[in-house]
This record gives structure tokens, sequence and C-alpha cells, in this order.
């Protein structure tokens, strides 16, 4: 039986406390392509268990990406699922839809229980458990919020929820950023998390080759519909030239914000005979509706899309799309 739950009340609290008292081995996976919030609650997870002693293994076939290698255990993820997933547990953190799960579908059918937490608005609620409130700033939130009264969390893991906590609301810039979102990082920086190293890792520390790149994607700058949409680019020549992947730069989208005016910010990347746009909004425009008509989705001021076919065809798709939300 399937529920939602838009807020961690005590039955909620019950429900999950029991299936991470438990003692099945646990496989514990995110959305593709990572970001600090998805790394931060899967590490935070595995090392909470493995510290109860309970076996449990984070898995990402992408592995921890650049900024984000820095976090404690992030060289313990798993690249490949186990052989034998016969009797393991499934958590599921920070994804809408079995989709974006990079998983053998057989470990979604099999696996008993499946516990989904997630903060994104339009979750398809597939666990057997669900906790989903799309009123959190992110799923480390409710991660802390869930494992808080348990006491006893390291200083590691404090580290990796704060981190979660940070990126997912733009270093506390973005408005999502609330009383409850602060008070939570106040609670995991007493608990030991070093939150001027993690900003400084996370957004100071820049390789050349990606200032190089970021260089060239924000010369691509330009404004359309009478200056409320700023649209970047950034191109596989590019990355061939900077030597940078540019995959650790899902933030550049919020670039675009900082141009006086701008109520919607696009971000267009080449990726493998499709494009990757991402969409920031300064809270006037739901760029989660924009998203979810292009078939993406994520959150109403940061959604994000795959678009088949060149820049110039996903930009006029795009454009098209949030011009009748403007």
């Amino acid at each position: 039986m399937k529920s939602a739950n838009t807020n961690l009340t005590q039955r909620d609290r019950e429900k999950i406390h029991r299936i991470l008292d438990g003692d099945d081995p646990l496989v514990i996976v995110s959305h593709r392509n990572p970001d600090g919030d998805a790394l931060g609650a899967m590490l935070a997870l595995a090392r909470w268990s493995a510290d109860r002693g309970r076996k449990a293994v984070a898995v990402s076939p992408e592995g921890a990406p650049a900024p984000y290698a820095f976090l404690p255990g992030a060289d313990s993820i798993g690249l490949e699922f186990p052989d034998d997933t016969t009797g393991f547990g499934l958590v599921s953190l920070d994804a809408p839809d079995a989709s974006r799960l990079d998983l053998p579908s057989t470990l979604l059918e099999t696996a008993d229980p499946v516990l989904n937490i997630d903060h994104h608005p339009g979750n398809t609620l597939f666990g057997t458990v669900n906790l989903v409130d799309p009123g959190a700033s992110s799923t480390c939130l409710l991660l802390f919020e869930i494992l808080e009264p348990y006491g006893g969390l390291s200083t590691e893991i404090a580290t990796l929820l704060y981190t979660g906590v940070f990126t997912d609301t733009g270093g506390f810039r973005f408005g999502n950023t609330d009383a409850r979102t602060l008070a939570a990082a106040a609670g995991l920086v007493e608990l030991g998390a070093p939150p001027a190293e993690i900003a400084r890792r996370v957004y100071a520390q820049q390789p050349i080759g990606r200032l190089r790149l970021l260089g060239l994607v924000l010369g691509t700058a330009t404004t359309e519909f009478e200056g409320q949409v700023a649209v970047l680019t950034l191109t596989d020549e590019m990355r061939r030239e900077t030597g940078s992947s540019g995959e650790d730069l899902e933030g550049l989208a919020s670039h675009g914000r900082l141009v006086e005016g701008v109520r919607v910010a696009v971000l267009l990347r080449e990726q493998q005979g499709s494009v990757r746009a991402s969409l920031r909004s300064a809270g006037e425009v739901d760029v989660n509706a924009v998203a979810r008509v292009l078939g993406g989705g994520g959150h109403s001021a940061a959604a994000g899309v795959v678009i088949p076919g060149t820049i110039a065809e996903a930009r006029a798709r795009i454009l098209t799309t949030v011009a009748e939300f403007l």
C-alpha cells in the first residue's frame, strides 16, 4: 500500500524507523548525474547504517563528480551493483521517478522494502514506503530530520548532510532557504560540520580548465523577451578546448539570474546527440512547469530536461515554451 507523506509525522517516523532499524542489507541509490544533495544523502545514510553495524552500499555508476570528491566516504561509492541483490532493501534518495534511477529494473522489482525519500514535487510514489515533502529544501534536510532523533550523528555524517542542504539552497541564496532549513544547518554545524570549509571546497576551488570553460560559457550569454530570459550555451568544442567536462558546472545555470531583469535563466549543454537544459527561476516563473511540458521536471525554481536534437533546435523549443509562462 503506497502512501504519500508531505510532513514528517510520528506515523511517518515509525514507518521509516522500522525499515532503518532492520537487519537486511541496504542498497542506497539516487538519480543520474548526482549533485551535492544526492551524494550527501547517499553517503550519510550508508555511513550511518555502517556505524550501526548494518551492511549498506551506496551505488552510483558515475561515482562522485567534482567538486564532491572531498566528501567523507566518496571513494567508497560502488560503481556497480552487487552481483547478488537477493534479500536487499532499496533506499532511493532525491529521485522523483524510478526512471531517473540508474539501476537494473530487476532490483526495483525484487527489493523489499523500497524506501523513497524525496523533496521533488510530482514524485510518482514508486516506493513501498514514501516520504515525499516538496516543502523541504533538500533531501538531506529530510534525512537529518529522520536520523537526528536517534542521536549520535558523527561529524562525518553532519558534514555530508550539511553539504546537501548547502548546495540545494545555492549556498542559502535560493528562495527555498527558510527557517526550517537554517535551523537544520545550525544543528549540523553544532554536530561538527565545517561550513566555511564546505563552501570553499564546493564553490571556491576551481581547476584552471573549469575556469576557462566558465569564461567561454559566460561569453555566450544572450537575453530574450526584452531581457526577461538569459541563455547560456556549453558545447562539446568548449569541453575539448578547455579539457574540462563541464559536468561539475551544474550551478552555472544560475549565473544567468545575475543579470538585472532576468526572470528565467537557461543553460544548454550538448550531450551525446541531445541537449541537456537546466532552467532556473528568479521566483516568479515556475520552471518545473516549463520543464514538464517538455518532458522534464524538477522544482519551481530549478528544473531540467533533455531534448533530442541540436542546440539551436532545443533553444527554439525552450524559448517557445518559456514564453507561455512569462
